[in-house]
């Protein structure tokens, strides 16, 4: 199954190192102005491929209003568990209901490196499948470890992987640098 992905972007989409997570964030400034990033068919399709999941190369609307309710799903049950409440029955059910569906599954690809595949005409199927099953491990594993970025504008959810288990943005260049930047400008103020 696809490799743990590392901090990137790629042109739009922007990723935090946990699938579950990451497809979250195809709802950027979710708390201040929130902006589809799946907004037609295609763009399932791209991000899927962008993560080395199965995709088909047309996908329909249903299966782009499949992956957004999954990923809302996903989005209020972190949410949840970061602010200690339990998840809420429905989306308990609905993430459940993408597992239980046939996953993608590891294939050979000729150049020796792994790839992965599904049944043709199930890609988008055994994507979110897999999607739910990473967003299920996580939650019942390493719930911990979730967050909520510290950035003033930001709401993206992420996965702590640091050591001490004390990181508070999405991204340091990003979130952090901008909240340490605003605090030594005020700092130089304060001190003049």
């Amino acid at each position: 199954y696809p490799a743990p992905m590392t901090e990137r972007g790629s042109g739009e989409f922007q990723f935090g190192g946990r699938l579950a997570l990451d497809v979250t964030w195809t709802v950027r400034y979710r708390a201040v102005q929130p902006t589809e990033l799946l907004a037609e068919p295609d763009d399932l399709r791209r991000w899927l491929e962008t993560v080395d999941l199965p995709a088909p190369a047309n996908p329909t609307s249903p299966d782009l209003t499949a992956a957004r309710a999954l990923r809302e799903a996903i989005y209020r049950a972190a949410t949840s568990m970061i602010e200690g409440r339990l998840i809420d029955p429905d989306d308990r059910a609905l993430l459940n209901r993408f597992a239980a569906r046939p996953p993608a599954f590891p294939e050979l690809r000729p150049d020796g490196t792994l790839g992965v595949a599904a049944r043709a005409g199930k890609e988008i199927s055994a994507a979110l499948s897999v999607i739910a099953r990473d967003a299920i491990e996580l939650f019942a594993t390493d719930a911990g470890r979730l967050r909520q970025c510290g950035g003033p504008r930001c709401s993206l959810l992420f996965h702590d992987n640091s050591r001490p288990g004390t990181r508070r943005w999405c991204n340091t260049t990003r979130c952090g640098n901008k909240v340490n930047t605003h605090a030594y400008r005020k700092r130089r103020r304060d001190h003049d």
